[in-house]
């Protein structure tokens, strides 16, 4: 039997990735980024725990031997150890990201989606950042989509109104909405310094504290999809600082609700519901 591991012991990293149908080329560009990020942080060692929630024979078989051959030993990459589980149920996002951390120890930790790519300097910057500044707890990067636009992940608090116009409404209607997605998207507060104070940070990518994520009993499982990031980011608040590191950069290959269809838009509008009975509604603004 090995013995537990002591904090001298862990591993300074290990990642956790929820798919749900997600395309395993996206997964191998992930994965290939997160390669990268780890030989130019000099890590020898990272846990990679990769959370199926398909639920489906076909795509878990798929899955099951893209992972087989991706961790086929080679000469030139980082000693990345994937897994990946297969759970019977998909009880959402949250809890996806839960199980995998159930399964791995480290001091800090990277929550991703399976539509990130990170840039190859993105782990130096991150764990040097959380090393030498103890007071950070959660820890978000820049975002840009595949076009190189920024995609403002880090947000404010959000109204009612708000989250209507972002998520639900078509584009000329954005425009025409003055400067309340300005507001949300924390456009009207840019950061002339490396760190900037946000308060929500985006699930899609974002490192964490592991005793302080243990400590406010990580994600709300009671969120399916959609703001359990946000709850995080308000809980981890009231143990550190919630922090974008502008030289830290993704690219981020996501979307709206609206258009993932009717399903999407179902759990946003639960998710947010949830969220504001939680932390207080905000209509307008």
């Amino acid at each position: 039997m090995q013995p537990p591991a002591t904090p001298q012991s862990l591993p300074d990293l290990a990642v956790s990735v929820v798919l749900h149908f997600s395309p395993l080329e996206q997964l191998r560009a992930l994965l290939d980024s997160i390669s990268r990020a780890a030989l130019k942080a000099e890590l020898c060692h990272v846990e990679v725990v990769c959370v199926d929630h398909s639920c489906d024979a076909d795509y878990a078989a798929s899955s099951h031997s893209f992972v087989e051959a991706y961790s086929a030993p080679t000469d030139d990459a980082s000693d990345l150890q994937i897994s990946l589980l297969k759970p019977a149920t998909n009880r959402g996002y949250g809890a996806g990201h839960n199980l995998a951390m159930a399964k791995v120890e480290s001091h800090f930790h990277l929550i991703l989606n399976p539509d990130v790519e990170l840039a190859t300097d993105a782990f130096k910057l991150a764990l040097d950042t959380l090393k030498e500044q103890h007071e950070v707890a959660l820890l978000a990067p820049q975002g840009f989509s595949p076009s190189g636009e920024p995609a403002f992940l880090a947000k404010a608090y959000p109204s009612v109104w708000v989250l209507g116009l972002r998520s639900l409404v078509p584009h000329w209607l954005k425009i025409r909405s003055g400067g309340a997605l300005a507001r949300y998207e924390m456009r009207d507060k840019p950061s002339e310094t490396t760190l900037r104070p946000i308060e929500l940070a985006s699930g899609s990518c974002m490192w964490v504290r592991r005793t302080v994520f243990d400590e406010v009993g990580g994600f709300d499982e009671s969120y399916f999809l959609y703001f359990e990031d946000y709850d995080l980011s308000l809980r981890f608040a009231g143990r550190g600082a919630v922090i974008e590191h502008r030289d830290i950069r993704i690219v981020h290959h996501g979307g709206g609700a609206s258009r993932k269809g009717f399903q999407h838009i179902r759990w946003f509008v639960g998710g947010a519901a949830r969220f504001f009975n939680h932390w207080g509604w905000r209509w307008l603004g």
